[in-house]
């Protein structure tokens, strides 16, 4: 739907609502409106790299662009002027570039009409349309779907517009896979809502600009509800394997609910949406079953353990920690944080700030502002710091950054880093890394070096050595007395699909073929399986930024096409080749050889046992779109 701006909006709300905008996209809209009147010529154009990008604009002009903005949505609700028809491609490109201050490739502009939601505007104009191929074809195959996170809610939406059966099995009661599981305090997303969030249902109505736990699940269940997925799922209940049968070139799955009842169970396709981070990790650690007080994992949190006045041990400073220990460290009697690699911090401005009602306003009523908006998120936390993870062979410093616009990053973090701390030289020791930038996942400061300030908190740096009956004995044998136990320690993020037995043409298990080195053709298909895809598979993973949920929607929209193509042809089996798959993981590792996630003095879950990076992708967001837009039928064995 275009937004408008309605009828009854006061003067006083509409300047209102522009004076709490986004001074770039503002200024982006007006041009759409052809209302700029010369001021993207003025040689003031937006900054690169923040959100605001007013640095290089004078307050003068920050005024005249809201004073101009006010007079166009002023006509455009009184109906003196129209919504023009949207831009070509060029003019589009161009101000993309205006908007985040720095070149933006042609490449892009496919991606901007498509993810960005420019193609409601094009279909006004009939520039092009989004309906869902039509299919001739009467027959319609089945498909499972496993999972009913965000990969599944997808893949059942893109489904559902082909008019193709499907039954989505989930281990929980409800549907919302990470958004429900996680429940630990402070949990929430580290990406920008209005970018994490499917492209066909966007959210002018986030709370924050960084959204927690419940309205991440009110958001997915909200989706769930208006697409009519519920009636679908099977909820309560796992798939414990899966098998190819040739003898009906279906799969034939095996389920068991949460009464213990087995189910055999029938597609033609089956789709894996159980994502990457699903499996608790729990290390072994010496005395971990001899303590005496309460212990789990943070995607486990145990409600009924009370923390106030407890002595409280965390292992780990991941980005689960980094939002879990602000919010417990004030209850506590003590809190003792075990690090046992350090981290770089981001410190974002947005991060504890909510959305403002005029702002709300802007994205739900002003044309182009939505848009536009997702795009200045899309490139500031994601294609536009791509270049900086690139290797240098020439760059003096390999070890502590990759290039001069990846230590131009690490400056700025640790000078960060050095206010937030106070200067105190014990706890920078502790906390900077050494490393380059992005070569781990990157974490935002929840109140996190406030948080170590504190009289009651400690961070004990180095490995855990044992767990006793009373606390937790550190690499320098300092046993540190706790009553409570939580592990931030992440997930089995190699170990793609564990614990389903799946099983191909051949028989053979996916389990023992991958062991943690899993591969696929663009994260999605492998030889031996036909018929079979995964969402959020190995290196689809996002660390230089951006959106999960984007990737998600370049995966399902390439499932419903293969699906679409053989329904329309009668074909009834897909596989993908080895040659093209062979060449896809060639192409991908010698792409992870220069990016920093390859680095060599960084240990992380991005990679297996030997060293190989299995989880990350090494693409832009731009190349994995274009990768992904149509399936190359090419590289398939297609069968009838």
């Amino acid at each position: 739907m275009i937004p408008h701006i309605p009828e009854t909006t006061t003067d006083t709300e509409l300047r209102s609502a522009i004076m709490e905008g986004n001074l770039p996209t503002l200024l982006v809209v007006l041009n759409h409106l052809g209302e700029d009147d010369g001021l993207l010529e003025v040689g003031e154009q937006p900054s690169r790299g923040t959100i605001d990008g007013v640095h290089r604009i004078s307050e003068a002009s920050q005024t005249a662009i809201r004073e101009r903005t006010f007079s166009a949505l002023k006509k455009l609700r009184d109906g003196t002027i129209e919504l023009p028809h949207l831009p070509d491609e060029d003019r589009l490109q161009q101000l993309a570039c205006v908007l985040v201050g720095e070149s933006v490739p042609p490449e892009y502009i496919p991606m901007l009409l498509e993810d960005m939601g420019f193609n409601d505007y094009a279909e006004r104009t009939d520039q092009a349309s989004t309906d869902p191929p039509s299919i001739s074809n009467t027959e319609r195959f089945s498909t499972i779907i496993i999972g009913c996170g965000v990969s599944g809610i997808c893949m059942a939406v893109h489904l559902a517009r082909l008019g193709q059966p499907y039954t989505i099995i989930e281990k929980n009661p409800s549907a919302g896979g990470t958004w429900l599981e996680n429940t630990y305090p402070g949990c929430g997303v580290d990406s920008p809502n209005h970018f994490y969030s499917f492209s066909f249902e966007p959210n002018n109505d986030w709370p924050d600009f960084y959204s927690k736990r419940e309205a991440l699940h009110r958001y997915l269940e909200k989706v769930v509800d208006k697409y009519d997925i519920r009636r679908h799922v099977r909820f309560n209940t796992e798939v414990l394997s899966a098998r190819y049968q040739l003898a009906d070139r279906c799969w034939h799955v095996q389920t068991k609910d949460n009464q213990g009842a087995l189910t055999e169970r029938r597609a033609n396709f089956l789709i894996s949406a159980v994502g990457q981070l699903n499996r608790p990790f729990i290390p072994d650690i010496a005395g971990m079953k001899t303590f005496s007080g309460n212990q789990f994992h943070s995607a486990r949190w145990n409600h009924n353990q009370d923390l106030v006045n407890a002595r409280i041990g965390v292992i780990g400073t991941g980005a689960s920690a980094m939002q879990i220990v602000p919010e417990i460290a004030p209850r506590a009697e003590t809190l003792t944080v075990f690090q046992r690699t350090r981290h770089w911090i981001r410190f974002l401005d947005d991060y504890h700030r909510q959305v403002s009602s005029g702002k709300k306003w802007l994205l739900s009523h002003v044309p182009y502002y939505r848009n536009w908006y997702r795009f200045k998120l899309f490139w500031v936390y994601g294609d536009g710091i791509w270049e900086s993870l690139h290797r240098d062979p020439a760059w003096p410093h390999p070890a502590r950054s990759m290039n001069a616009e990846n230590d131009r990053h690490r400056q700025l973090l640790v000078q960060n880093l050095t206010e937030a701390l106070d200067s105190d030289a014990d706890l920078m020791a502790k906390v900077i890394p050494d490393y380059p930038p992005f070569a781990k996942r990157m974490l935002i400061d929840n109140h996190w070096c406030k948080t170590l300030k504190r009289n009651n908190v400690e961070l004990v740096t180095g490995p855990v050595k044992k767990i006793t009956r009373k606390g937790i004995v550190d690499s320098q044998d300092t046993e540190h007395s706790v009553d409570v136990i939580i592990y931030a320690t992440g997930f089995e993020a190699t170990y793609f699909l564990k614990p389903m037995d799946i099983r191909g043409r051949s028989g053979q298990s996916l389990t023992a073929l991958w062991e943690d080195d899993a591969r696929m053709h663009l994260g999605m298909t492998l030889p031996d399986f036909p018929n079979f895809f995964v969402l959020y598979g190995p290196n689809t993973n996002l660390a230089h930024g951006g959106s999960h949920i984007f990737h998600v929607e370049c995966q399902s929209q390439y499932i419903a096409k293969c699906i679409t193509h053989m329904i329309g042809k009668n074909y009834r089996e897909i596989e993908v080749r080895r040659e093209p798959y062979e060449d896809y993981n060639r192409r991908l590792d010698e792409k992870h050889a220069q990016l920093v996630w390859s680095h060599p003095g960084v240990d992380s879950w991005y990679k297996n046992s030997r060293g190989r990076v299995v989880s990350v992708s090494p693409w832009r967001l731009v190349d994995y779109f274009h990768m992904t837009r149509e399936p190359d039928l090419g590289d398939f064995n297609l069968a009838r």
